[in-house]
């Protein structure tokens, strides 16, 4: 067969199963992408820093050890295999009543690097990452194909320019849990979202990826339960038996290991910020309303932390959750998932600026925003579309300045990302807000987004309310599950 003849016979698979082939052509591209990432250091003295050594230093406890006490690495200094800094760790936290000493982090991420550190270090543990985030982008393709019904190739695309923004590339292979937790909630969201009620297996699927979630981070529990209420509501009778078994039996595992190992329900028992609170006094110092509420625009809009400042195509998310109100029940549920974050990184986030890169308490939900994106592509004419193709050019061409200034050592990822020379970046920087400091230009510029924001979001919504009437709205996309069957198709979805 020639080369023509073989190349037709791809293109013809291809276009058979589109969500297939687009999910692994989008793994390959975003995997040799995000190797780029692994060379950028977090500080000028380390390679990582933040929370990452103190996961991978519960990972090189657990290889040499078997457990999870880090005294051991510290009394001999085996973290410096991965950790570069002169001065040598910190300790995160204070020993227990028996002298153990643990990381003040769920243990889950530790646990699931342990493959790739076990191979290759920290190098290893960043590749392994890589990998988990190119699945995750590719399974998000999937999942946007199924609930929006428009165009593999715009989905594709859609998905890609979410990926390859900036937070998403750094995040990529960051040692921070966010990512991993996106690709169990990814798998959690293609199991719930079939289009047949759910049977006992499917739902014990959807427990177990679930599970996976609070060993990542407590913080990401909330999410674990609006996708169990949605499954819930979705399974058969014996499928609601099984959910609720299954939740129990896992709520209780993560309590039991919890309160043997760390004495508490979270390992910030052992912080030494908190140690010797209760969980309850903990969450109720995290917790706090008036002085966070400009998070809520804040997290797009700050001149260095705002997600859209480094990818104004996430703009387009705002109109897109119009459209997600608007749609199925499944699209609610992605819209719900997504504002809980915004909640949690608003009001129970301690800082929005800390020693990580901007946007890292969404990334969790960065794989759900293709969904909104391609919903509003399908609903804008051409300018509209363009206009979106520009935006998603030049949030591209920030992701590129900045990985070659952190591939030079003009900036670095934890410290001054920020600072960094690139004119497509810099040009504009007056424009944003910066949330350091309220100053009159802080406010000025905070009051003109939002009134601008508004009136845009207000006169697109009437336009599209418009077209919609005229038109007819259009119908739901294939795999619709707001009205499920009453009784099962076989015997097997019982």
């Amino acid at each position: 067969m020639d080369l023509p003849a073989r190349t037709r016979r791809l293109l013809s698979h291809a276009k058979a199963c589109p969500a297939l082939s687009g999910a692994i052509a989008l793994f390959l591209v975003l995997t040799l992408a995000y190797c780029a990432s692994i060379d950028i250091r977090a500080s000028r003295g380390a390679s990582i820093t933040g929370d990452e050594p103190f996961y991978l230093i519960t990972t090189q406890s657990l290889l040499e050890d078997g457990n999870l006490d880090l005294r051991n690495q510290y009394d001999t200094h085996s973290y410096e295999s991965f950790f570069d800094h002169p001065d040598g760790l910190w300790r995160q936290s204070v020993p227990l009543d028996d002298g153990r000493l643990l990381s003040p982090h769920n243990p889950g991420l530790s646990t699931l690097l342990a493959p790739g550190f076990a191979l290759g270090g920290l190098a290893g543990a960043q590749f392994q990452l890589v990998l988990i985030a190119a699945l995750t982008w590719a399974l998000a393709y999937v999942l946007a194909l199924r609930l929006t019904g428009a165009r593999p190739a715009l989905v594709w695309l859609a998905t890609a320019v979410v990926a390859l923004t900036a937070t998403a590339f750094i995040y990529s292979s960051e040692i921070y849990p966010e990512m991993p937790a996106a690709l169990a909630l990814v798998g959690a969201l293609l199991v719930a979202t079939r289009r047949e009620r759910l049977s006992v297996w499917p739902v014990l699927a959807i427990v177990a990826l679930l599970s996976v979630l609070p060993w990542l981070g407590a913080k990401y529990a909330p999410l674990a339960a609006l996708v169990t209420l949605y499954a819930l509501w979705r399974a058969w009778p014996s499928g609601r038996l099984a959910l609720l078994v299954g939740a129990a039996v896992s709520a209780a595992a993560y309590a039991a290991f919890h309160l043997a190992v760390y004495e508490s329900l979270t390992p910030y028992n052992v912080n030494v910020i908190y140690a010797g609170e209760t969980t309850a006094s903990t969450i109720g110092q995290h917790v706090e309303i008036g002085d966070r509420v400009y998070r809520l625009w804040g997290l797009l809009i700050d001149r260095r932390f705002g997600v859209a400042r480094w990818a104004p195509v996430l703009f387009a998310v705002v109109p897109g959750a119009v459209l997600l109100l608007r749609g199925d029940a499944r699209h609610r549920l992605v819209l719900g998932l997504v504002a809980v974050q915004v909640l949690i990184a608003t009001f129970v986030v301690i800082t929005m600026m800390g020693w990580w890169f901007p946007g890292r308490t969404l990334v969790t939900v960065f794989p759900l925003l293709p969904i909104p994106l391609a919903l509003l592509a399908m609903r804008s004419g051409r300018w509209g579309q363009t206009t979106l193709g520009v935006l998603g050019l030049y949030s591209l061409g920030v992701t590129a300045a900045l990985a070659e200034a952190g591939r030079s050592r003009e900036v670095v990822i934890a410290v001054d990302p920020f600072d960094m020379g690139a004119n497509l970046f810099q040009g504009v920087s007056r424009l944003f807000p910066q949330y350091t400091s309220w100053t009159t230009e802080t406010w000025v510029l905070t009051v003109l987004w939002l009134a601008l924001g508004g009136l845009a979001l207000a006169a697109w919504v009437t336009l599209d309310g418009r077209r919609s009437r005229e038109e007819g709205r259009p119908p739901a996309p294939p795999d619709q599950s707001e009205g499920a069957s009453s009784k099962p198709r076989s015997a097997s979805a019982s």
